[in-house]
C-alpha cells in the first residue's frame, strides 16, 4: 500500500450515501477521487501553481489523486486522459475512503521470522527490487544485503527522485509513480544501512510527512531509533540534499550548507540560489567506544547534458580543497559522495571524459581522493543505457575505509549494468532512476 498522506484543515465532502463534514481526513496517493461540481458549468481545473485557470470538466469525472500542496487547500490529480491538474479540496469527494484506525500506518512492520539475519543470495537481491511483496518476503525471511556488525559501518548514497511525488510536476507523462514509501522502507531494511546521504528530496509538508514516516517505519521494524535531517535554504518544489541515520548506532552533528559547492553561489546568505545546491556538511562519530568518526559532504551538482552544466560541475569540484581545508585541520577523513551528474555533454565521448577528470582533478584537491571504483560499474539508467553519476570519494589518508569499491545495487546491480530492452523494473518507476551506492568503513578510530 502507498503511503497514507493527510489533509488539515479542509471541509471535505464523502459519498457514502451520506454525506460528512471532516476536516482531518486520510488520503492515499493513488485514492480515486470523483469531483463534484458546484455549479451547472462544471469542475474548474488549474494548471500548475492554482489558480491558473485551465478548464471545466464535467461533474462526478473521477481522478486519481497524485500530491497534496503545502497548505492542504488544492490537490494535484490525474484525470482519466492521463492529462495532470489541479483542483480544490471543495470539489472532491472520495470513492473508496479509508476506513478510520486508531492504529497508525506505521504499525505494519515487517516481522522477521529470522532470529539471526543472513546474507542475501543473488536471487533474494533481485526478489528485493523486483517489488515490495518480493522485498518483504525476503526481509521477513531475514535476508539482508550484508552482515551488520559493531565492526563495521555502513554509508550509502542514494538519489531517491523527486521523493516523495516521483516526478516534476510539470511532467504528467512520465511513467515514474510517487515514492512508495512501504517499499522503499524494505529495502532500508535489507541494506541494514546506518547513514544515507539523499538527493532530490523535496521540503514540502507533503515530504516532511513521507520522512517522519519512514523514520517511525524504521523505528518499528529494527528497533533502532532513526533521524533525518534536510537543506533549510531552498524553495519547497526544490531539490535538497537529505540525510537519514540510525541514531542508535551513529551521532551526527555540526550541520552546515557548504555554498562553495553550489557553482552559481557567492556567499552562504544565497546557498541555494539558482535552485542549485550547497554541499551539506555532518560530522559522523559512532557511538562505539573508540568508533570511527569523520567528516561527510553530500552533493548534488548541477544536471544537463550541455557543455556549461559540465562547466558547472567542474566549478564545484573546483573548491573541494579550499573548502575543506578547515576541516583537515581537524581531521583528515573525508568522505564526499553524492550525485555528481557525471553524464557529459550528451555523449559517451564526452561522459567518459567528464570521469576521467573527475578523478584526476579529486586526487589533487588537497587532501587528495580516491573516486571509488564501483561495483558493477553504474548508479542510474537513462534510455536502456547505466551511467555512472553517483560517486564517493575518500581522502587518500582515511584507513578506516574498506578496500578502493563501492557496491551498487537496486535495479542497476541487479541488471549488472547492461542494457535494458523494453519496459522498466519496477523499482525504477516506483523508487527512483538511480541505485544506492554502498560503502563500508571499518567502525574503529584508526588516527
Amino acid at each position: 500500500m502507498r503511503r497514507i498522506f493527510q489533509i488539515l484543515g479542509c471541509v471535505l465532502m464523502i459519498h457514502l450515501g451520506w454525506t460528512a463534514t471532516l476536516f482531518a481526513q486520510e488520503f492515499e496517493v493513488g485514492t480515486s477521487i470523483t469531483l463534484h461540481a458546484t455549479k451547472p458549468v462544471g469542475v474548474p481545473l488549474h494548471r500548475k501553481d492554482p489558480p491558473n485557470y485551465w478548464k471545466h470538466i464535467p461533474t462526478e469525472t473521477q481522478v486519481t489523486l497524485e500530491d497534496i500542496d503545502s497548505n492542504g487547500k488544492w490537490l494535484i490529480v490525474r484525470m482519466p486522459s492521463g492529462e495532470q491538474a489541479w483542483v480544490s479540496t471543495k470539489y472532491i469527494r472520495v470513492s473508496n475512503p479509508l476506513p478510520p484506525s486508531s492504529t497508525p500506518h506505521a504499525t505494519r512492520s515487517i516481522h522477521t521470522q529470522s532470529s539471526s539475519p543472513t546474507v542475501s543470495s543473488d536471487d533474494d537481491e533481485e526478489k528485493v527490487w523486483q517489488s515490495r511483496s518480493g522485498c518483504e518476503q525476503v526481509v521477513r525471511k531475514g535476508g539482508r544485503m550484508a552482515e551488520a556488525t559493531s565492526t563495521t559501518m555502513r554509508i550509502a548514497t542514494w538519489n531517491i527522485r523527486w521523493f516523495p511525488i516521483g516526478h516534476p510536476k510539470d511532467q504528467p507523462g512520465t511513467s515514474a509513480t510517487p515514492t512508495d514509501i512501504d517499499w522503499l522502507v524494505c529495502t532500508l531494511v535489507w541494506m541494514q544501512l546506518d547513514v544515507l546521504t539523499v538527493q532530490e528530496t523535496l521540503s514540502t509538508s507533503l515530504a516532511n510527512t513521507a520522512w517522519n514516516t519512514v523514520t517511525q517505519l524504521l523505528a518499528q521494524q529494527t528497533g533502532a531509533k532513526w533521524k533525518w535531517y534536510r537543506q533549510p535554504c531552498g524553495r519547497p518544489n526544490d531539490h535538497h540534499i537529505g540525510l537519514l541515520w540510525n541514531d542508535s548506532l551513529v551521532e551526527l552533528s555540526q550541520f552546515e550548507s557548504l555554498w562553495q559547492f553550489n557553482s552559481k553561489a557567492n556567499s552562504a546568505r544565497k546557498a541555494c540560489t539558482f535552485g542549485l545546491r550547497p554541499g551539506q556538511y555532518v560530522h559522523v562519530k559512532s557511538r562505539k567506544k573508540n568508533g570511527v568518526d569523520f567528516h561527510l559532504i553530500g552533493l548534488h551538482l548541477k544536471s544537463g547534458p550541455t557543455v556549461m552544466a559540465v562547466e558547472q560541475r567542474q566549478k564545484a569540484l573546483n573548491s573541494i580543497d579550499r573548502t575543506v581545508a578547515p576541516l583537515v585541520k581537524q581531521d583528515q577523513d573525508i568522505i564526499i559522495l553524492g550525485d555528481f551528474n557525471t553524464m557529459g555533454a550528451g555523449d559517451r565521448q564526452s561522459q567518459t571524459t567528464e570521469l576521467k577528470y573527475l578523478r584526476r582533478k579529486v586526487g589533487k584537491e588537497s587532501p587528495g581522493f580516491n573516486d571509488l571504483k564501483l561495483t558493477p560499474q553504474c548508479s542510474q539508467y537513462f534510455r536502456g543505457r547505466g551511467g555512472w553519476l553517483d560517486h564517493i570519494l575518500v581522502s587518500k589518508g582515511m584507513k578506516e575505509i574498506q578496500g578502493k569499491k563501492a557496491r551498487v545495487t537496486g535495479y542497476c546491480g541487479v541488471a549488472n549494468c547492461e542494457k535494458i530492452k523494453g519496459k522498466y523494473p519496477a523499482a525504477y518507476q516506483h523508487l527512483s532512476d538511480h541505485c544506492p551506492v554502498v560503502v563500508e568503513i571499518t567502525n574503529q578510530d584508526k588516527d
